[in-house]
C-alpha cells in the first residue's frame, strides 16, 4: 500500500521523490523512511523540489502548514540549496551526490496559462 511501503523490509537501489517534500506533511520522517529503505551502499535517492522552498499541505480545501517543518534558510536558490544540504540531508543521514537546476512548469490560474518555476533535482546518498 501506498503508506506501507517503508514496512516491507525491501532494500531499494534507488528512490524517487519529485516535487512532493514542499506537499508533505512529515517530509523530515519521509526522508528518514527513505533513507532507511535504500541499500547503504548503492542506493541514492532523486529528489526534486521547486526552490524557493514553500512548504504547505492541503487539508479539506485549506491550505495549512505541514506538522514537521523544515529549517531551511536563505533568500536565493544557491542559498537554499546549501541550507538543505547542511541543515536537513546531514541531519537525516544523507549527502548531496550532485545536484542541477531547471525549469519546472506547472499548472497555471486564472491569470497565467502556466508557471515557470525553478526546480533543483538532487541525487543524494546515504552516509
Amino acid at each position: 500500500g501506498i503508506d506501507e511501503w517503508q514496512d516491507t523490509g525491501f532494500r531499494y537501489d534507488m528512490i524517487s521523490c519529485l516535487n512532493l517534500l514542499d506537499r508533505c506533511d512529515r517530509p523530515l520522517s519521509l526522508l528518514k523512511d527513505i533513507r532507511n529503505a535504500l541499500e547503504p551502499s548503492k542506493g541514492r535517492l532523486i529528489l526534486a523540489m521547486v526552490l524557493p522552498f514553500q512548504p504547505y499541505v492541503e487539508n479539506g480545501g485549506k491550505w495549512e502548514r505541514p506538522s514537521e517543518y523544515l529549517e531551511v534558510t536563505g533568500e536565493t536558490w544557491e542559498e537554499q540549496v546549501a541550507s538543505f544540504s547542511n541543515d536537513v540531508f546531514s541531519k537525516v543521514g544523507f549527502a548531496i551526490e550532485s545536484f542541477t537546476r531547471l525549469p519546472y512548469l506547472c499548472e497555471g490560474d486564472l491569470h497565467n496559462d502556466h508557471y515557470v518555476l525553478d526546480d533543483v533535482v538532487f541525487i543524494l546518498k546515504p552516509v
